[in-house]
Parts: C-alpha cells; structure tokens; sequence
C-alpha cells in the first residue's frame, strides 16, 4: 500500500497567476502525501527515514481575463490608447518559475510520521515596456523559501484502504523584500519586486490534506482534498490568497520498473489581501503592471498530468518520478498570465 502511495507523491496543483511560494505548495502538497515506510509490521523490516528530492517548473505565458484569451497588445498600453484597469504600460510576457524541494520524513510508528521541506526557489520575468530603456527587460530573484513542517496519520479502513490526514506549518523564511531595476524609478534604481517575485509569503501559514487510497491489484487510485490557509498579513502589509483543491488519480504498476499515473486537480485560490504601497505609482491608474494589483490573483483552476514512477528494486526503497502537466480550464481574477505548463522529477530513498 505504501508503495503505491508514494507514486503519487507529486501532486499537480491548479495555481492561478502564482508567486513563487504558491509554487513551492507542490512540494508542501508532496510532503502533505508522503508514505510511511513498508507497513509489514515487523519493526525491524519497516523503513523509519525517507529522503526526497523533488524539482518543479511551472512555466507561464499569454493572458486571460476570466476565461478569454487576450493578447500582448490587448494588455500592453501605448499612447494614443484609453487607459483603463485592464491596461498597463508594462507587461510581463514570459514567466519561469522553479524550487528545489529537499524534504526529509521519519516515521514514529507505522500509523504516524513527522517531516520537514525547505524549498530553493528561482524565478525569472520577461517584460515588455513603453517606458524608455526598458523596452524589453528580465528581472529575476531566487533564495530559500518558506520551510514546512508537517505531521501525518493514516488509518486503514479495511485490508484495501487507507484513510491518512496530514497538517503542517511553514515558517516564513523566504524573503518578501527581493528587488531589482524596475521601470518605477527609472534605469539604475533598485526597486521592492511585485507580488510574483517574491520568495516567500511572509506570514505563517497553514496547510491540511485528507487524502483516500484504494489498492485493487496492481491499480492504486484515490481523492485528495487540501488547502492552505494564510494568517494575519506580513510586514509589507498584504497577504497572499487562501486556497482548497481536491484531486483525483489513478496509478497502475505494471511491475517495479513501470508505474505510469494520471491525475486531475482542481483548485480555488483567493485574491491578495491588502497591498504592497512600494508598488504603486502616484497616478489616477496607480498599478503600473497587471502583477502589481493584489485583484489580478487567484481564481479556479483545473490540470492534468500523466506520470511515471520507477523503482531499481521490487522494494522500491529508491524511486524516480517524472510528471508532465497541462491546464485544462483556467478561469482567473482580472487580468492575468495564464499557465502553460508544468514539470517535475524527483526521487526518494528509504531506509
């Protein structure tokens, strides 16, 4: 059972327009269904400490308000055009954004475990501009992220069933305050980076997932329902949005070498609360880029993806993932980039 558990480890999350820290959930959400060791109920056999690694990319490009695809030039002011709030004299056209995720678990019993995550986060922005010397330019932050710590506990229903509920913490280590030479006060100048570039939430969050697993044979399949939930606002006086998905998977093991998944997520993410002062600019439309306004975040979201795990040995004490995804419907708050897709690999160790 635990086995099979594990292949589902690298959950897709729906992540409407995301900061980096929204990204790292898909580590928190891999950490939120990690397994328990081999559950045969032999202490000495059963694998206390596990070990992973895990790379996520989410790529992101083109705009949507709500469910319409807009252009670069639909969102992009230039002179002569009506200014209003949907749009803006600079316009982020590309977005990557990456976390390496190390997490580290150990399992108490065979019912209960603890375990931490601290994710390395990257980003990079490409932009657009009708401002002087910044016709096209890059921006990019990077450091550790918020770190997460998490406890678990399954109970099996009956011999084919698992029920397991897990809640964590993140501790808010990753930097609010990264900065870069924005078009705000002109070339040179060192500014405090939008909402999307900023490496952590800067407030204590919490983080709950209730997840059902049923082995028949060699098919593994289940629902998951999670969400993470912000507290209070940080010391730039916003807060990112809540948000509470479920998903459904499948996963059939054809042997230990090939155990090929399917899953499809849906999510909810809320508006940013409050705003960041340091981004505004003293005019009658005071956000210079749709990533600057707390109302263009957050939205519903459904993806897709189709995995693999592969084990050297039958008792998969090291496993490989690979996982592939793709929005299937995205409905987003105001103006927004909109998801392209997104990527992981990781593997795992048991001892």
């Amino acid at each position: 059972m635990s086995l099979a558990i594990t292949a589902l480890t690298s959950p897709v999350l729906a992540i409407a327009q995301s900061t980096p820290t929204e990204l790292a959930d898909l580590s928190l959400e891999a950490l939120l269904d990690f397994d328990f060791g081999d559950n045969t109920g032999d202490k000495k056999s059963r694998k206390s400490w596990k070990f992973d690694y895990s790379y996520h990319r989410l790529s992101i490009g083109g705009y949507k308000i709500g469910t319409k695809d807009v252009s670069f030039d639909d969102v992009l002011f230039t002179p002569g055009e009506t200014r209003t709030g949907q749009n803006y004299p600079v316009v982020p056209t590309f977005i990557t954004q990456e976390v390496h995720g190390f997490s580290a678990s150990y399992a108490l019993s065979e019912q209960t475990a603890l375990s931490i995550l601290v994710p390395y986060i990257l980003q990079a922005t490409d932009h657009i501009s009708i401002l002087p010397g910044f016709d096209n330019f890059l921006l990019k932050s990077e450091g550790i992220g918020d770190i997460a710590f998490n406890a678990s506990h399954q109970k099996h229903i009956n011999t084919k069933a698992i029920l397991k509920f897990s809640a964590g913490v993140r501790i808010p280590v990753g930097s609010i305050n990264n900065t870069g030479d924005t078009p705000r006060n002109g070339i040179g100048t060192l500014e405090r980076l939008p909402y999307t570039m900023q490496i952590g939430s800067g407030t204590f969050d919490t983080a709950f997932a209730l997840q059902y697993v049923c082995v028949e044979d060699e098919l593994t399949y289940g629902a998951t329902i999670n969400s993470v939930v912000r507290t209070g606002k940080n010391k730039n006086d916003y807060r990112l949005g809540n948000n509470i998905g479920v998903g459904l998977w499948a996963q059939y093991a054809f042997n230990h070498w090939v155990q090929p998944a399917i899953r499809v997520n849906v999510r909810h993410i809320g508006e940013i609360k409050g705003r960041d002062a340091s981004l505004l600019v003293p005019t009658a439309f005071p956000f210079p880029a749709s990533i600057t306004n707390p109302s263009n975040y957050g939205g519903e979201k459904a993806n897709i993806a189709l995995s693999l795990r592969s084990c050297p040995k039958k008792g998969c004490e090291i496993s490989f993932n690979v996982e592939y995804g793709k929005p299937l419907y995205q409905n987003l708050n105001g103006v927004q980039p909109k998801e392209k897709s997104n990527f992981s690999i990781g593997a795992a160790i048991k001892f």
